[in-house]
């Protein structure tokens, strides 16, 4: 990915959009670019936070592993999303795993260029301030929702989540393998196969492959313990 094009990455993106053209190239020239092939380990946990990434192109997945060895993932990242962000207020190592999906590219930022933006223009500071709010809300659902739905409710909320992502329309395209999602929601990829069967046979989706129609969006919604619907 040349210059130019990183440029137009990064002025797609909300927090760099307002920045001056200067600024806007010499954070594109202090970016390294990095390929992973699937699984490819992007960043590991403890490792030290003195950059922050962003996803070029391909797809990307955030996790943990339990003391058991078990993997709960935390977060899909597609292209033109930021990751390990801390590094620019804290510092410190990385809080998780990152890894690829698919072939990858990743854009590696050290954590002084982004910090140099901030002070140019302080609106960089709340519109990544605003991303980390939705993404701590994000987590705090993905925790209740391993703690107090059943697996059909969590797979409810993630075809929801997924929609509410998309560009409208009533069909979801999983990017993700079902040993993904079944990461994701805390189960085995054959008590997901049997999640969505339910969903299915209550006449709230209909799936056909990795598409995922959205039936019912009310009914969905109060199976994900959504008091207000997502219809």
């Amino acid at each position: 990915m040349d210059l130019t094009a990183r440029m137009v990455l990064l002025r797609s993106l909300p927090f760099f959009g307002g920045l001056p053209e200067a600024r806007l190239a010499r954070l594109a020239a202090g970016a390294t670019a990095s390929h992973f092939a699937p699984g490819g380990i992007i960043a590991a946990r403890d490792d030290s936070g003195e950059a922050f990434y962003l996803v070029a192109t391909g797809r990307a997945k955030l996790y943990q592993i339990g003391p058991d060895g078990r993997e709960q993932t935390l977060y899909i990242l597609g292209p033109g999303e930021p990751f390990c962000l801390c590094a620019l207020v804290e510092g410190g190592d990385f809080p998780a795993f990152a890894a690829a999906l698919e072939a990858t590219q990743v854009l590696a930022f050290p954590a002084r260029t982004l910090a140099a933006a901030a002070r140019e223009d302080p609106e960089v500071l709340f519109d990544l301030l605003r991303l980390m709010c939705r993404r701590l809300k994000e987590s705090m659902a993905m925790v209740e929702g391993l703690a107090l739905l059943p697996l059909t409710g969590r797979v409810a909320g993630f075809v929801l989540h997924e929609a509410s992502r998309g560009l409208g329309g009533d069909t979801v395209r999983l990017a993700i393998s079902h040993r993904e999602l079944a990461k994701i929601v805390g189960a085995t990829p054959e008590a997901l196969s049997r999640a969505f069967k339910k969903l299915a046979e209550a006449g709230l989706v209909a799936v056909q492959g990795r598409a995922v129609t959205l039936l019912d969006r009310a009914g969905l919604a109060a199976e994900a313990g959504l008091g207000g619907g997502e219809a």
